[in-house]
């Protein structure tokens, strides 16, 4: 018996409704990534990059995922030494080049030489190895990387001529290159997607280390036991890490055709012409760098007069300043990059300007402000470029890569000129023109596209959100209008309306960002 108070629904209304094909989902464009996620470490006259986050964080094999805790984090750790031991070994030129010099019988200047033949090492071997490499896992590739390294620190302490020292310095150079084009993946392939960030973070603590604690020490051991020293130290830590990696990674190596269909982030603002002039800037600061800062123990000695037992406090000082600088500017990067490049700039020139008077304690205060500009400068224009990048992300950091150590490998060469013709006290004057050029290079951005980089990522996509929201209801509107009536029909309009209350309650929030958005679409 039915209850006369029941009344009963009837469907039918409904039947043309689920008889239509429900309005696509707005598709995802994966062109864009949330924020810019790189993360830069400054090393004494250069630094290490890395994109830190995408939309893949890395392959896991099954090998990996049944590491243990304790495994993956031992294996994090050595990783994080290997970073360490490869930013101090790729700076130790730069720490020992007096001591060098006097071992081995010949000028400053030919000592420089071999910081290029370094950077121009990792400009050309980068690529290939990590192409041959690919079908490794990630056991064999990066023991047999350290294995490699080791080979060439020995080469090094060995040396008692320069062209066996250079020999060795491009064979380290050549693992130093496929090490930091593996690291990142390998870090994050050890642990579940959404700690990517903190396991690659880790690594660059090791590089920043290099910078903090590396380049002091290996300063102070190669005025006390001789230079070769901190190279017999390197090969002893190359040995053990190259055991440690073998039994602590996975040994399985990731199927080649899964690994190449993961999608990556691009550019959210991808330009070729910009991404040259970031490249230029990039190309013109890194020449400027490190046509002084090859140089600077025996300009700090000769020149400044500093003692060469201060030296390795100073770059101690730099090292903290460099990594405290980085952590402070993180923040502005989002929606200033090139005006925080061109503050970089600016805190460089003024470096090279206190550098240039001779002065001692100028040369202190210099090492401070060199380290901080240096800092910012690496910072904002990893981030500028990947906002540009025409190409992957991974591509674009490579491409940014090359162009930094391309400039560290013509700095070395500029200074061994002008040490011979014009002596220590012509690189800050140089540096001081390259980098103003740099600045020049960088104030020639259009105002609309400093209006466009100012708008952040997270801004462009909600605004995109909003608007593929208010496509959706638009469209359900239509096709639900004449199938449904009565209460049904109130019942959507009202859910539309509360809806649109609410698009112009978030749209509220971001008025400024979508002022500056409709001035230049």
């Amino acid at each position: 018996m039915t209850d006369p108070l029941t009344r009963t629904l009837e469907l039918d209304p409904l039947g043309p409704l689920l008889d239509r094909e429900e309005p696509p989902a707005p598709v995802r464009d994966h062109h864009h990534e949330p924020e810019p996620t790189t993360l830069t470490i400054p090393v004494v006259g250069g630094g290490e990059a890395v994109v830190v986050d995408e939309p893949e964080p890395g392959y896991r094999s099954t090998a990996a995922l049944t590491l243990s805790p304790r495994r993956a984090g031992l294996a994090l750790s050595a990783l994080a030494l290997g970073a360490f031991a490869t930013g101090a070994n790729e700076a130790s030129i730069v720490a020992l080049s007096a001591d060098i010099a006097r071992g081995l019988g010949v000028p400053v200047s030919q000592v420089g030489l071999l910081a290029t033949a370094f950077a121009l090492t990792v400009v050309i071997a980068a690529i290939p190895l990590t192409v041959v490499t690919q079908r490794l896992s990630k056991r064999v590739a990066l023991s047999g990387t350290f294995a490699v390294w080791t080979a060439g620190v020995v080469l090094a302490a060995s040396a008692a001529a320069l062209p066996q020292l250079a020999a060795g310095r491009i064979v380290s150079a050549a693992a130093h290159a496929l090490f930091w084009a593996i690291v990142a993946p390998t870090a994050a392939s050890l642990f579940a997607p959404h700690l990517r960030a903190r396991s690659v973070t880790r690594i660059m603590v090791g590089a920043a280390a290099a910078g903090v604690v590396g380049t002091p020490l290996i300063t102070v051991a190669g005025g006390s036991l001789g230079w070769q020293a901190p190279y017999w130290g390197f090969a002893a830590l190359g040995v053990l890490l190259a055991v440690a990696l073998a039994l602590l990674l996975p040994g399985a190596a990731p199927p080649r055709a899964e690994h190449q269909a993961e999608p990556h982030a691009r550019g959210d603002l991808p330009s070729m012409k910009a991404f040259v002039r970031v490249l230029a800037v990039t190309f013109i600061a890194s020449v400027a760098m490190t046509t002084t800062w090859t140089y600077i123990v025996p300009f700090y000695t000769d020149v400044a007069d500093v003692g060469s037992r201060t030296v390795p406090i100073l770059f101690a000082l730099g090292g903290t300043v460099a990594v405290g600088t980085t952590l402070a500017v993180t923040p502005y990067l989002a929606t200033h990059a090139v005006p925080t490049v061109a503050f970089g700039l600016a805190v460089l020139s003024g470096a090279w300007t206190l550098l240039g008077t001779g002065i001692g304690w100028a040369a202190v205060v210099g090492q401070v402000a060199q380290a901080a500009g240096w800092a910012v400068l690496l910072a904002a224009l990893l981030n500028w470029a990947m906002r540009h990048t025409p190409w992957r992300t991974e591509v674009g950091a490579s491409t940014y890569t090359v162009a930094m150590n391309s400039g560290a490998a013509v700095g070395p060469l500029v200074g061994a000129v002008l040490v011979e013709q014009y002596g220590l006290r012509a690189l800050p004057v140089v540096s001081l023109g390259l980098t103003l050029l740099a600045a020049g290079v960088t104030a020639g951005v259009d105002r609309t596209m400093l209006r466009r980089l100012r708008v952040p990522r997270r801004v462009r996509l909600a605004l995109e959100a909003r608007d593929a929201m208010r496509a959706r209801r638009r469209e359900w509107q239509r096709r639900t209008g004449e199938a449904v009536g009565g209460a049904l029909g109130s019942a959507g309009q009202g859910a539309a309306r509360a809806a649109d209350k609410g698009a112009r309650r978030a749209g509220s929030a971001l008025r400024s960002h979508v002022r500056d958005w409709a001035e230049i679409s």
